[in-house]
């Protein structure tokens, strides 16, 4: 595990400062606004996406919910995580906002936290995709922007593990409400990603060929919730159930936040299984140039098998069994920019908005700066970080998978549903 990145129990931190002007050269950016921040009186400087981006983005972890429901989420962060950024915007405009920044389509989530809700967040869910993607159909496009996709937003159900007809619920919402997949959270609905429950949600899940997002990793954990989630999510855990489950489609978000390297090895041997990168780069939760443990030092093992073990007493080393070793320390950065590269073909850019605490736009200026070789872009404010020494015709095309063709190929969102038919050529 990489212990030191992200403390065993979160606990309330206050946000960063807002990026300032003229912060940073991107590719990918471009200043939106220069006024006074309403609850701050600061100056409050908005970036969106360049209308001259290299490519198309694609938001894949954006989170939606009834006003009511919305509102006791961000009661709990308020009290025990960090304060939340967008919620006036949230109020406004819903995802909306992400889409006049120039995000070419959103993925939304819901997820169910109780028996006997699940039906009707999966109609508010279907009914906000619908009209998001009406309404923009029908706008027309100002000068100079680009062509807006034909679907802006797809969304992804939720049900609660072994509550009764979850199938059938599922089974509607996949079918009469054109939903793409499902949403579930381990942290918040206190079930293990391979407790027997899933069984029908994962079966039912292929049955109708739709992929998981589960919130199966560790952090952020906290001592406010009903089950402690260290003991219930690991990437064992999830090796379980890819092992089991070959034709499920799985993605872990936070890039499996605490255990990188363990998350990462798994990308090499489980083909159905991803990863995406929601609040991992925005330099919030630790410094991207903080050193990193590189290996896992291990407690003990031998005789444990998955199908038997319930993962709560012990951990294991996944590069070697039956032996400790000692961290080696390096730069985080190093780590994420190398397993990036690496596993480009399987990884989603995400941001968690709008229960974030920063900037929408920071993990995505990190993301590019982190693969463009020149490190944490947040790190250097004031200064022209843009260097891109290390960039290469494979980094491009590796921001260009983790942007948007990810996300696409594991959604199924077209490029004729973006916007982009005829198919687009590699502009970065």
């Amino acid at each position: 595990m990489c212990q030191g990145c992200v403390p065993e129990y979160f606990e309330f931190k206050q946000s960063p400062a807002p990026l300032p002007q003229n912060w940073l050269n991107s590719r990918f950016l471009t200043q939106a606004t220069d006024e006074k921040d309403k609850d701050t009186g600061t100056d409050s400087f908005e970036y969106r996406v360049a209308r001259d981006a290299p490519c198309p983005i694609i938001d894949a972890h954006v989170h939606v919910f009834p006003q009511k429901l919305m509102e006791a989420v961000w009661t709990f962060f308020d009290n025990f995580y960090w304060p939340v950024r967008y919620k006036k915007n949230y109020l406004a405009t819903r995802a909306d906002f992400l889409l006049d920044q120039g995000v070419r389509h959103v993925v939304l989530l819901v997820y169910a936290h109780k028996n006997g809700i699940a039906r009707d967040l999966n109609k508010f869910l279907a009914h906000t995709v619908n009209s998001m993607n009406e309404r923009y159909a029908s706008l027309p496009q100002p000068n100079g922007q680009p062509k807006r996709g034909v679907r802006v937003a797809s969304g992804l159900a939720t049900v609660m593990p072994g509550e009764p007809d979850a199938r059938a619920i599922l089974a509607e919402a996949f079918t009469t409400l054109g939903l793409s997949g499902i949403k579930m959270h381990s942290h918040v609905q206190c079930v293990a990603a391979n407790h027997p429950s899933m069984d029908e949600v994962y079966e039912t899940c292929i049955e109708f060929d739709k992929p998981v997002l589960i919130h199966a990793g560790k952090e952020p954990n906290s001592k406010a919730y009903k089950v402690d989630a260290g003991k219930i999510c690991d990437f064992s855990i999830v090796e379980d159930v890819l092992r089991r489950y070959p034709r499920l489609r799985i993605c872990i978000p936070h890039l499996g936040m605490n255990q990188y390297e363990e998350f990462f090895d798994l990308l090499d041997k489980y083909p159905n299984l991803y990863l995406d990168t929601t609040m991992t780069l925005g330099a919030f939760f630790q410094s991207l140039n903080s050193l990193s443990p590189s290996t896992t030092t291990t407690i003990t093992t031998s005789s444990c098998s998955p199908s038997t073990c319930d993962h709560t007493t012990h951990t294991t080393n996944n590069k070697n069994n039956n032996t400790s070793t000692t961290p080696t320390l390096k730069p985080m950065a190093e780590m994420l920019r190398t397993m990036l590269l690496r596993h480009s073909d399987r990884i989603l850019y995400g941001t968690d908005w709008p229960n974030i605490p920063y900037d929408w736009c920071r993990e995505l200026a990190n993301l590019v700066s982190l693969v463009d070789g020149d490190g944490e872009a947040t790190a250097a404010v004031g200064e022209r970080v843009r260097k891109e020494e290390q960039r290469t015709k494979e980094t491009d095309k590796a921001l260009e998978n983790i942007l948007w063709r990810n996300a696409s190929r594991f959604y199924r969102i077209s490029e004729h549903d973006l916007g982009l038919t005829p198919p687009l050529s590699s502009n970065l």
